[in-house]
């Protein structure tokens, strides 16, 4: 429970500064799992794949699982462009499972 509260401060945080990582769920992650471990975005993706437990960054979907909890209680962050994409993805989606 300790670590997800500090998984959650830790994306919030990163979500205020970063206007960027609102939108960007892989720019979100690489950020946090910087706040976590210094030096992360300099590492190949091989490397940090081998790592990444070792060095204690969080989960991807820990990560996004964090955002959306946040984006549900501070919804001043959350980017309405993005969210009219959803909704019209959303749209799309259910019509294809629908029709087909």
């Amino acid at each position: 429970m300790k670590k997800l509260k500090k998984i959650e401060s830790v994306v919030e945080k990163v979500l205020e500064m970063n206007v960027e990582a609102r939108s960007n769920d892989d720019i979100l992650y690489l950020c946090v799992c910087e706040e976590f471990h210094n030096g992360v975005s300099s590492m190949t993706c091989n490397d940090f794949a081998c790592i990444r437990n070792v060095i204690g960054c969080p989960s991807y979907e820990s990560v996004t699982r964090a955002r959306r909890k946040i984006f549900k209680r501070r919804p001043e962050l959350k980017p309405k462009e993005i969210t009219k994409l959803r909704e019209y993805a959303t749209e799309v989606y259910i019509d294809y499972a629908i029709n087909d």
